[in-house]
């Protein structure tokens, strides 16, 4: 185990949520593990990290903004990618990955080559997500920033 933080879930009360790491071959490298205060197990999250990258899995500080939400960091070999754990009913909302390729392409939680910023003011993180462009080539292609922000069921583009 790497590291825990409590947190408070609107529908399940206390959930204690764990970072793990495990040896890499056959499965991912890491997981993220969650345990009601009941004792109940939550779907675990597997989550691919390069050992060799510091910090390769980690909690944002703070872990969970005004939302709700519970951030993490993650790094599968190149760059960071922040995780966000979105309270449901009965655990937390997938976060879209379908195979190993979606820890670099993201899915609809999961944001590759992005950090978290804040909590600003309104006690909530913006997510920070650059977008590599491939024209002439990826190598020379330009980097854009696009910030994203909740509105209450998606993280969507500012301005």
């Amino acid at each position: 185990m790497l590291d825990h933080r409590d947190i408070r879930h609107p529908d399940l009360g206390p959930v204690r949520v764990y970072l793990v790491r495990r040896a890499p071959y056959p499965l991912p490298a890491g997981c993220v593990a969650a345990v009601t205060g009941s004792g109940r197990a939550l779907d675990p999250i597997e989550v691919d990290a390069n050992w060799s990258m510091e910090d390769p899995l980690r909690f944002a500080a703070p872990a969970t903004d005004s939302t709700g939400n519970t951030f993490l960091v993650y790094n599968p070999g190149r760059y960071d990618g922040v995780l966000v754990l979105v309270p449901t009913a009965d655990g937390f909302a997938d976060i879209g990955w379908r195979s190993a390729d979606d820890h670099y392409s993201g899915g609809r939680f999961a944001f590759y080559y992005a950090r978290p910023v804040g909590p600003g003011k309104d006690g909530e993180y913006a997510i920070v997500h650059s977008i590599k462009g491939c024209d002439p080539s990826c190598a020379e292609g330009a980097t854009a920033k696009v910030t994203l922000r909740w509105d209450g069921h998606d993280y969507l583009p500012t301005g």
